[in-house]
């Protein structure tokens, strides 16, 4: 039988888009142009992955000609490109919106149009998991948040806010590119990609070669899809928070299905991935407590109920089921530091493979989509004052007990001039099994071996 590790991040982007982290923002559009390289242990293809990036960005409520105005605008646009590997390129959009403020007072409803990162949940903010809102892993050691697209609306009472979003516009996850090549092989672009299906199975005592195909759906069945989400939550004023989140919407990312049928004439077994377009209702609850301005604390509840597809005789995929997510925080805060230690519980969401293409011992032939089972992060910021001189500094620690996989993650950053900046860092990673007994926690077994070296510059005019 066939098995094949996490197809379902192994789609040739469908939609291309992204975020970028931006050090200035400004009324007039700024330019950046950035060079990172990254070196991987032997055992990854390619070793050495240099990126180019180059964009824009540019945010009217930092200006302060604009503070008082009742409008805003906030968006980012760049590219990515690997000059030694031109098939691994991505372009990025963070945010794209223009309309009222949320703050301003000339009207009770406020609305903004575009692409915009609100942040519904905490937990897709503290595990970068991409359950609301997408999020851009063509670095999956570095994903970033994006927003939603469509239509936002903003109002308030004394004590709540009330937010709603409505579309008819789904832009999915970006996820590592790779590609099939004329002889029906993958063909990685990107280190993070790790791509490995078989290249033959046994049949009959015999090693028969796997051909692969993508059947894509049409990019209109992709992209114009329902979607509409309800926010409510205290004002920040209030020590005691509470929000809770009601949304349906798709799902961020392509379970995939497999059909394999044996060619005889040409002895050969032709493998066709097709992406399921799976929605889902999603249930958010959040209580917080802030202490001063520097502790706060607070617990995450979070219900994904997927919608039942129909998955034909003849496909093998893992049906999704509902998953029910728990996510207690702390955070101290002060000026330049934050540090935040948060633990996730996640249980459900997968079902045993279905269809004719299952292994005889119950293992599943793709890796899922929930990257967490029983984990532990703490996370350690320090933030750049205002003047040049001044490194930002991230540092990250993660074990998953299911797994008993340990990652360490670690960026520092440092401005020379207000303009111009360079990085180093990198990311040591082991995982003791491949899964854990209910599935999912798969991400970090995946990548153990994508230890790595990062290092590069940006440069703002």
């Amino acid at each position: 039988m066939l098995c094949w590790r996490r197809p379902s991040h192994y789609l040739i982007a469908l939609i291309v888009s992204g975020g970028i982290s931006t050090a200035h923002a400004s009324f007039t559009p700024n330019f950046y142009l950035g060079f990172e390289n990254d070196l991987y242990r032997s055992i990854i293809t390619p070793t050495e992955f240099p990126i180019l990036s180059a964009g824009t960005f540019f945010d009217s409520v930092n200006d302060d000609a604009e503070n008082e105005s009742v409008f805003e605008y906030k968006g980012n646009l760049g590219i990515r490109i690997s000059p030694l590997y031109p098939q691994a390129y991505e372009i990025q959009s963070q945010n794209l919106y223009w309309g009222e403020k949320d703050k301003s007072y000339e009207s009770a409803l406020r609305f903004s149009f575009g692409r915009r990162l609100i942040g519904w949940t905490k937990v897709d903010e503290l595990w970068q998991t991409g359950i609301i809102e997408p999020i851009d892993d063509w670095d999956r050691l570095r994903p970033l948040e994006e927003g939603l697209t469509g239509v936002f609306a903003y109002t308030e009472t004394r004590h709540l806010s009330f937010r709603l979003f409505l579309s008819y516009v789904f832009i999915p996850n970006t996820t590592p590119n790779i590609v099939i090549n004329d002889d029906h092989q993958f063909v990685d672009v990107n280190p993070q990609s790790n791509a490995n299906p078989p290249q033959t199975i046994q049949l009959l005592g015999q090693p028969t070669p796997l051909g692969y195909t993508l059947d894509v759906p049409a990019i209109t069945k992709i992209a114009f899809r329902p979607s509409f989400m309800f926010m409510v939550e205290t004002k920040k004023e209030i020590p005691i928070g509470a929000k809770f989140v009601y949304g349906y919407l798709p799902v961020n990312y392509f379970p995939v299905g497999l059909v394999g049928t044996l060619n005889i004439i040409n002895d050969n077994l032709p493998i066709t991935l097709s992406p399921r377009l799976i929605n889902h209702y999603v249930y958010d609850g959040e209580l917080s407590y802030r202490i001063g301005d520097s502790w706060s604390f607070g617990v995450v509840g979070l219900i994904d109920d997927p919608v039942v597809d129909t998955i034909a005789a003849d496909v093998t995929t893992t049906p999704l089921s509902t998953s029910y997510t728990i996510t207690p925080w702390a955070q101290f805060e002060t000026s330049k530091w934050k540090v935040i230690l948060t633990q996730i519980w996640v249980s459900g969401g997968l079902q045993a493979d279905v269809g004719p293409n299952t292994n005889a011992n119950g293992t599943s032939i793709f890796s899922s989509n929930l990257l967490y089972r029983n984990a532990t992060q703490l996370l350690i910021k320090a933030e750049p004052l205002e003047s040049s001189h001044h490194p930002t500094i991230m540092a990250k620690y993660v074990h998953e007990y299911s797994i008993i996989a340990n990652w360490i993650a670690l960026d520092l950053t440092y401005w020379f001039v207000p303009n111009f900046s360079g990085f180093v860092g990198g990311d040591l990673i082991g995982a003791a099994r491949n899964s854990s007994p209910d599935r999912g926690a798969e991400f970090l077994a995946d990548l153990r071996a994508n230890d790595r070296i990062r290092c590069g510059v940006t440069y703002v005019f």
